[in-house]
């Protein structure tokens, strides 16, 4: 019988430190998102066949602000360094006031340049160490995203051009609250720009994304109470 606890217990641990401590907890969050493009015409400025204005003159669109949601896992079994993968929606976009005369400058009504994308995010975390609110970290990571839907009423020649798949990097920081229980609250904010910048004839144009987050973590237990291992109640249980 003794025996049979023994092995039970060993079996129960090794088993427990094999899988749980990979495993350090599965979350999920919604966020805010402010966007903008950047519009680089090289073409030199021609005061009779307006050139430098085709497909898009020179300028940085408004902020355009959407949301976003998520799923995460984060593995590793070390304390400050983590691995947390995600897959998200994630709005991005812009607000353009589009070019109508080219020879008097007159623009028209202010419209969005959207983009909803499907995102597989991958981070580098590594924790600080713990205060007495909790522990602020930092993520390095980078997103695979696909576009399922846009609308690109303006410059659409150039905004219209964005590729289906694109990989762009990020960089956060956080703070994971302290909490009693198995459910850890936290707050984030990403910094997401275009890593790759898209040329179409003398036009250079490139994204960038502020996402601010928040959200909720599910930690399991670390201890071995979780094994369906016998356990010792007193001699008199």
């Amino acid at each position: 019988m003794i025996k049979k606890i023994i092995i039970s217990s060993v079996l129960c641990h090794l088993s427990f430190h094999m899988h749980a401590q990979f495993f350090r907890g599965i979350g999920l969050f919604i966020g805010v998102t402010e966007s903008s493009h950047r519009y680089v015409n090289t073409h030199p400025q021609d005061d009779t066949t307006f050139l430098h204005t085709y497909a898009a003159p020179s300028h940085r669109s408004a902020e355009y602000f959407n949301f976003s949601v998520g799923l995460l896992g984060e593995f590793l079994k070390y304390d400050h360094v983590r691995w947390q993968t995600e897959i998200e929606f994630c709005n991005k976009g812009a607000i353009e006031r589009p070019l109508l005369n080219r020879y008097t400058g007159e623009r028209g009504a202010a419209v969005a340049n959207s983009y909803g994308n499907l995102q597989w995010n991958n981070y580098l975390k590594y924790f600080f160490n713990e205060g007495y609110r909790g522990t602020p970290y930092i993520m390095l990571g980078a997103r695979i995203e696909y576009n399922i839907m846009r609308a690109t009423p303006a410059y659409s020649e150039v905004s219209g051009a964005i590729p289906k798949l694109s990989v762009t990097p990020d960089v956060a920081i956080g703070f994971e609250f302290v909490s009693y229980n198995k459910f850890k609250p936290f707050v984030e904010l990403h910094y997401n720009p275009d890593l790759i910048k898209l040329h179409v004839g003398d036009v250079t144009m490139w994204n960038r994304t502020l996402e601010l987050r928040v959200g909720i973590i599910f930690r399991p237990k670390k201890a071995l109470d979780d094994c369906n291992a016998p356990r010792f109640r007193g001699k008199n249980y």
